[in-house]
């Protein structure tokens, strides 16, 4: 609609093409931007203490990362180590984030007490960097993925990052543990990133000997976060597996099936019926059937939501290349429209679906109140992805956190 007021708004998109998390808005609009929330969008021009000219440019909600580790499990390996790493390391893996258009991130299995003290520098203005929302640890199995694998070197970081349970209670002690702590959902880590090996028992990437949580303890965590009000997103590398995580009630599949095409539409109508969310992690997990078993989720209509499982750079695993944040996440959008979906679907996925995943009606969307995570891009994402690299703006909470220049702007 026109505008028809006057209000001076603090930051100002004008003639912009919109692209709001779902579609493309017709005609070119206008977006106010005041106090970090979207105030106005109109078909006409509107007035800010900074206004740019994005004529020629395209707008879109900020991407949304649903599957990071940002802490370095390699290298902290005590207090010293670790405050290091928040003071010099974190800020620019943070930034990088920013600079590639990624506004928001859930951090699924990081050390806590590192966590909340990184939330805090980030609302304190001491960080800058993306929303940082968290699970807290992940809940695994005792002698399971990632306590004896990733972390299996450092029990003074294993300690900090993962919740080993053995039984319902255990299981229900953890979600409580961090449903207090702030956790913004909760991860189950059912059985490790790695092949079956004859019944619980699992060889992580064909070396490590580790275990799988019981389902008992998995049924537990579901139902306690669910008691909370906590949505749950689980770890899965099987058809058999994800199929039992689906039955016990889990929201979301982090990486799904990854050795094998699904078998029949089980695991589809089950994701259909519990509204769950689909995170095939491409960037780690580029197998054939991972392209082949995303592109039946997307034909059967089920959620698809953007997430890396991005980690530190210092950490080494055979046969994966660590990449970096930010980045990652634009190699994940590339590797999903390889898969078959379309670009625009993929944006849906890293943006407003991924904002339903994660439980925000304030994110992912460019509408009226919501938060003010945008990105102004030099071309149309909706068809090529291409147009996600080195965005001309990020804006964060309602602020200019990165640019390059290309926007007409005047003050």
């Amino acid at each position: 609609m026109t505008d028809t007021t006057d209000r001076c708004f603090d930051l100002v998109f004008n003639n912009a093409v919109v692209f709001d998390g779902v579609d493309v808005c017709n005609g070119t609009m206008s977006v106010g931007i005041s106090d970090g929330v979207i105030a106005r969008i109109s078909s006409g021009q509107l007035t800010g203490v900074r206004t740019v000219d994005a004529s020629g440019h395209w707008l879109s909600p900020g991407l949304i990362d649903s599957h990071v580790h940002m802490f370095d499990p390699i290298n902290c390996v005590d207090e010293p180590s670790m405050a290091r790493y928040l003071d010099e390391t974190l800020p620019k893996y943070l930034r990088a984030l920013l600079e590639s258009g990624v506004t928001t991130i859930k951090s699924v299995g990081d050390p806590v007490p590192e966590l909340i003290e990184a939330r805090r520098r980030l609302a304190g203005g001491i960080y800058t960097g993306p929303n940082l929302l968290m699970t807290g640890t992940g809940i695994s199995a005792a002698g399971g993925h990632p306590g004896l694998t990733i972390y299996g070197s450092n029990e003074w970081y294993r300690r900090r990052a993962v919740g080993e349970v053995e039984t319902p209670q255990d299981a229900r002690a953890r979600v409580g543990e961090m449903a207090d702590l702030g956790a913004d959902a909760i991860k189950v880590l059912y059985q490790g990133g790695c092949p079956c090996h004859g019944g619980t028992d699992y060889l992580w990437h064909g070396v490590v000997p580790i275990v799988r949580l019981k389902r008992t303890a998995l049924e537990a965590a579901i139902d306690e976060s669910h008691r909370r009000g906590l949505k749950v997103t689980v770890h899965t590398f099987e058809e058999d597996r994800a199929i039992e995580v689906l039955e016990a009630g889990a929201d979301g599949l982090e990486h799904g099936v990854v050795g094998q095409d699904f078998a029949d539409d089980r695991l589809l109508e089950l994701l259909l019926r519990n509204d769950a969310s689909y995170i095939p992690t491409l960037w780690i997990y580029s197998t054939p059937a991972s392209y082949r078993n995303l592109a039946r989720v997307r034909d059967a209509g089920a959620r698809i939501v953007l997430g890396t499982d991005s980690f530190s750079p210092e950490i080494r695993i055979e046969g994966i290349d660590a990449g970096y944040y930010g980045s990652n996440s634009i190699v994940e959008a590339e590797r999903m429209a390889e898969a078959g979906l379309a670009p625009i679907e993929v944006m849906r996925a890293a943006t407003s679906a991924a904002a339903i995943h994660l439980g925000r009606t304030d994110l992912g969307i460019v509408a009226d109140g919501k938060r003010a995570d945008l990105i102004l891009l030099a071309g149309d994402p909706t068809a090529n992805l291409g147009a996600l690299k080195n965005p001309i703006m990020v804006i964060s909470n309602g602020r200019v956190v990165h640019e390059r220049g290309s926007a007409k702007s005047s003050s």
